[in-house]
């Protein structure tokens, strides 16, 4: 248990660090923003350093309130007992907004939450996609309001560096990504430790993981062969694993920590779908020169941050393949939209004809349009759009 006065000094003491703060606007502020006013407790979720803490500290430093970090070493020893305790504090301070980040930390917040969602306005982060899975969750079904918060995109990460949209900023995006540390500060070796941070905290730290050392090489593999086909069978050689079903689940933990995404190859039928290989992507193009290979594709780089950017968006999001592939079909639900390819640069004829010959197939197919992104302009077909990167991006 924490007293009462090491409470009110922690809070103190965040406060007074959080004014002090230069918080570069975030795109999501806004959307959460909206919230405040909502009964339903707002929940940030999304993978480590993405920016979650400051964000809440946006909403700090413009509505005020009562803001708590659950991975403050002075908080250890806090039980769901202390939250009375806060209950008090929020009514002396006459406070209308609880943060509380990092609440997984706490067993049973849940609970709190419920009780006192219609007092005081509550907004939790957490750095796992599981955070309303524990059984007291079942209580706050229907009483929340959830959001994922990314690493910046690309016209956040204009924001933080003060540059301007063109081809070499796209550039130093591929190359930093969008962690907000690693870019304001250039030290890309940060990513590494935020890996560590994920895998050994968010993953091994809370799930029964038998053999950690096969759930590292996974996701080290993982992150070599981003936008690579593969299936559950054949990651057990890579891996060292023997069960199909333990690969499965060590490859749902990575993407529940937000490290990866993973999609499925188009087919009308979910069932179908399932039978299918898959290809999986990075939450960030930092993570993806962690991987073994010596030098990382530029292409690949770039469609995951196509991938990126349009899964942001919220759409549906599937590769195809069917004599022809292409990267991405973009769906709403089961309806195919648009499709996309991506390529860094079509230096040769037989780039560009793969490019070309794979967009019209599936246009023929599904009876809709087709479009090729790249890093450089080529010459197309009348029948496809050619959309520079750096103005593609969001």
């Amino acid at each position: 248990m924490v007293s009462k006065d090491v409470l009110l000094d922690i809070i103190e003491d965040w406060a007074e660090e959080i004014s002090r703060e230069n918080v570069i606007h975030r795109d999501i502020t806004v959307d959460v923003e909206k919230t405040l006013g909502y009964e339903e407790v707002t929940v940030i979720k999304g993978v480590r350093r993405a920016g979650k803490t400051f964000t809440l500290y946006e909403l700090f430093q413009k509505h005020g309130g009562i803001y708590l970090n659950f991975e403050d070493e002075r908080l250890y020893d806090f039980t769901m007992e202390d939250f009375e305790k806060i209950t008090d504090i929020i009514n002396q301070k006459n406070a209308d907004i609880l943060y509380l980040d990092e609440v997984q930390e706490v067993s049973g917040w849940e609970k709190f939450a419920h009780r006192s969602h219609r007092k005081v306005k509550i907004v939790v982060t957490g750095s796992n996609s599981r955070l309303l899975a524990s059984e007291y969750s079942k209580s706050l079904v229907g009483r929340t309001k959830s959001y994922v918060i990314y690493p910046l995109c690309f016209s956040e990460f204009l924001r933080f560096k003060k540059m301007k949209r063109s081809r070499n900023s796209l550039s130093e995006y591929m190359k930093f990504g969008g962690f907000p540390r690693i870019v304001l500060t250039g030290d890309s070796t940060l990513a590494k430790e935020y890996f560590d941070r994920i895998i050994y905290r968010d993953i091994l730290g809370r799930e029964k993981v038998m053999y950690p050392e096969a759930m590292k090489t996974l996701s080290l593999y993982l992150l070599s062969n981003i936008g690579k086909e593969f299936s559950y069978r054949s990651l057990k050689p890579v891996s060292g694993l023997k069960h199909e079903n333990t690969v499965k689940d060590y490859v749902g933990m990575l993407k529940e920590a937000f490290l990866i995404h993973v999609i499925n190859r188009f087919h009308p039928s979910l069932k179908v779908q399932e039978s299918y290989g898959k290809k999986l992507y990075s939450i960030d193009p930092s993570f993806v020169y962690l991987g073994k290979r010596g030098s990382p594709d530029s292409g690949r780089i770039l469609e995951n941050i196509v991938f990126l950017d349009i899964m942001r968006k919220g759409h549906d999001i599937y590769f195809g393949k069917n004599r022809k592939e292409v990267d991405f079909i973009i769906c709403s639900g089961l309806k195919p939209e648009r499709i996309v390819n991506v390529t860094y640069e079509a230096e040769t004829e037989d780039t560009k004809e793969r490019e070309i010959t794979s967009l019209l197939h599936f246009q023929k197919e599904m009876g809709i349009k087709g479009e090729v992104v790249s890093m450089y302009p080529f010459k197309v077909l009348k029948d496809i759009e050619l959309l520079l990167a750096h103005r593609f991006l969001e």
